[in-house]
């Protein structure tokens, strides 16, 4: 068999033979197709050591040098991308049967419509497939994290858990750690379900209108996608956002993820934007194009760091950034040393640090067996794919989610779900056939349904263009996540450089939220109150009578320390139960609120219209009403799935 190194130097030879750039072309076309074909492996295998060849991090090299030197990688990328992923580029309808092995070539292209009875996590189109794959699947169907008797590590290793106090050896490993993994990364994605800021149908209600939106510390573009897709279908006027952030990753991605979603095929743009977004490996047709991307937009990044980008031939981004996404662009897309066995092995090392077990232990611990072992697969190998969807083609790490030195950017418990709502990511993945146990298959079809509807419609037709920011523009909108907090901008400087700007009229509003308020005020969190006060027990008592947790008695329990261990688990859920809003008004006094909104000559509006006062209160309530669960289903998915802490607190501030 000729190896990856004989194929290059036959390549070389041959484009040193050629004279023409479209022979070239074709010859290296040729050359990647049959490597990527002879080459091609299950994510599983590229987590072990010896998965990645020294041939292999060398051809990759080599091949980039090679194009360079004849001058080849950008009319490669002009010319061949777009055909690359017309071929490569296959958007899932629904769900596809599982009966899928990779090593013996058995990939079933058959829509599946027979749950596995045990996990409920894969389909079949038939019992014969079923029978077939059932040698693969029951690996993962008795996967122990799906036993009835699963309990998390703490309790079966007799200890206390290392997010509550104590003084053991691991929860001082972790508070060293704490610093190096939680809090010194990078933000990514959304913590909080998304909200579209406009609710134009409880607003201003008049479609012929133009708005305009400053998302002023955006994050990730989930709330663009969730206001553009709330717009009704008669909706004809102009709607110009403004995106800021100053994490340089953020904006690098955002600015990506903008030009992938104009591409001219909706679906296509859907399917490439999700994966570059929540995936940690991608195909290499889409890893090419998210490079493609990158260095088109490089290409009209100015020295003094403005850019005006052509996302299609009706829409334009531009904006002005700054110096350091260049670098970051830079090394993040020119990189070839960077292989899918050391994302993999990094990936991991984050994802599954020692130290941080008991954190992920207590979010299953509220789980169905069948989610914690679809949490888990996440957690393994982080591809946004229906459970058990073919997969050897996600062979090249995101490398947006990497560092320039190649280490993971997010903490070890970013997920894709806390983005979103999980009862709606659930109901959209139904649609396509996805079970309800699937919860990233469903996410698939979720933001499949997302981005394809409206947002890449938007672009292409240049309702998302900016043409520069005047001094005169003012916002009905203005978005500041929660850059409210003390440790961030604070109250004053937020009112005071974002007050005026709003636009005229009761419907313009600064809407924000916060976050880390509850560690600076008494009452804020429930962890103030006495665990033997009888309201902290009559919570509890309340969450077991009405069934939404188990009935944690010492009776029931083996010992107190796993009866302290299961609180540990549930005691977030209290927050539910738990009235803080004179809490938090005592906050906003504190910090200034009454002054600084009188100086702005705003207030707050006391019935919000867009937001709720917090998480899972309904829109339009008072400031104390606790969050509602009008079923268990409801419950399950927002209390359970969702990893909200239930101490946030939305504000929206108008004219006085």
């Amino acid at each position: 068999m000729t190896s990856p190194l004989d194929k290059l130097d036959a390549l070389e030879k041959e484009l040193s033979r050629l004279s023409t750039a479209e022979d070239k072309l074709n010859s290296v076309t040729a050359y990647l197709r049959d490597t990527r074909d002879s080459s091609r492996r299950i994510i599983h295998d590229i987590r072990t050591e010896t998965s990645e060849t020294d041939d292999e991090a060398k051809t990759g090299k080599r091949l980039t040098m090679l194009m360079r030197q004849h001058g080849l990688l950008e009319a490669y990328a002009e010319l061949q991308i777009p055909k690359m992923l017309s071929e490569a580029v296959k958007p899932l309808e629904n769900v596809l049967c599982a009966n899928v092995d990779i090593t013996n070539g058995r990939i079933c292209q058959e829509e599946g419509k027979q749950a596995c009875g045990g996990c409920k996590l894969v389909l079949y189109c038939s019992k014969t497939c079923q029978t077939q794959h059932w040698r693969l699947h029951k690996n993962d169907c008795k996967d122990p994290i799906r036993s009835p008797n699963w309990k998390p590590a703490w309790i079966v290793e007799k200890r206390s858990p290392t997010f509550m106090s104590g003084n053991n050896t691991l929860n001082e490993r972790w508070q060293n750690d704490v610093d190096r993994i939680a809090l010194t990364r990078a933000h990514l994605w959304g913590n909080i379900p998304a909200y579209d800021v406009l609710a134009l149908a409880r607003n201003e209600t008049v479609l012929g209108k133009d708005y305009n939106v400053a998302f002023v510390a955006s994050g990730d573009l989930r709330n663009v996608v969730f206001t553009v897709n709330g717009l009704p279908e008669e909706f004809s006027g102009r709607l110009t956002i403004i995106l800021n952030d100053r994490d340089s990753h953020v904006t690098l991605r955002n600015i990506l993820l903008l030009s992938l979603l104009g591409l001219p095929d909706v679906n296509s743009a859907a399917e490439l934007a999700l994966h570059a977004w929540y995936s940690v490996f991608l195909p290499m047709e889409y890893a090419a194009q998210v490079s493609h991307a990158g260095f088109r937009a490089l290409q009209d990044l100015k020295v003094d760091g403005s850019i005006h980008m052509q996302l299609s031939p009706t829409s334009t981004l531009a904006g002005q950034v700054s110096d350091d996404i260049r670098s970051h662009f830079l090394a993040c897309l020119d990189d070839t040393s960077f292989g899918m066995g050391e994302a993999a092995r990094e990936y991991e090392r984050v994802r599954f640090a020692p130290s941080r077990v008991d954190r992920h232990h207590r979010w299953y611990g509220r789980l169905e067996p069948s989610h914690r072992l679809a949490c888990l697969e996440y957690r393994r190998f982080g591809l946004v794919l229906p459970f058990g969807a073919k997969n050897d083609h996600f062979n090249m790490p995101n490398r947006t989610l990497f560092s320039s030195d190649g280490c993971w950017l997010q903490n070890d418990l970013a997920n894709p779900l806390d983005g979103w709502n999980a009862k709606s990511i659930v109901e959209a993945g139904r649609k396509h056939g996805a079970s309800r146990a699937d919860l990233y298959g469903c996410l698939y079809f979720f933001l499949s349904e997302q981005d394809a509807s409206d947002l890449s419609k938007a672009i292409r037709a240049g309702n998302l263009a900016s043409y520069g920011v005047p001094s005169t523009i003012r916002f009905d909108r203005v978005d500041v996540s929660n850059i409210m907090d003390a440790e961030y901008v604070g109250i004053p400087r937020i009112v005071t450089f974002w007050g005026p700007l709003l636009a005229t009229g009761q419907h313009a509003t600064l809407l924000g939220y916060f976050m880390n308020w509850v560690n600076r005020q008494k009452g804020g969190n429930i962890n103030s109150l006495d665990p033997k006060a009888s309201e902290y027990s009559g919570m509890m008592e309340g969450l077991e009578d009405e069934g939404k947790i188990p009935r944690l008695t010492n009776r029931s329990l083996a010992t107190a320390q796993e009866y302290a261990g299961m609180i540990g688990v549930y005691m977030g859920f209290l927050m539910t139960k738990y009235d803080n809003s004179k809490a938090f008004q005592t906050y906003l006094d504190k910090h200034g609120m009454a002054e600084v909104l009188q100086k702005a000559q705003l207030k707050l509006r006391q019935r919000h219209t867009i937001l709720p006062n917090r998480i899972g209160s309904r829109v339009g309530g008072a400031p104390s009403d606790l969050p509602e669960f009008p079923d268990s289903e409801s419950w399950y998915f927002d209390a359970c799935v969702d990893q909200q802490l239930w101490s946030e607190r939305f504000i929206e501030t108008v004219w006085a």
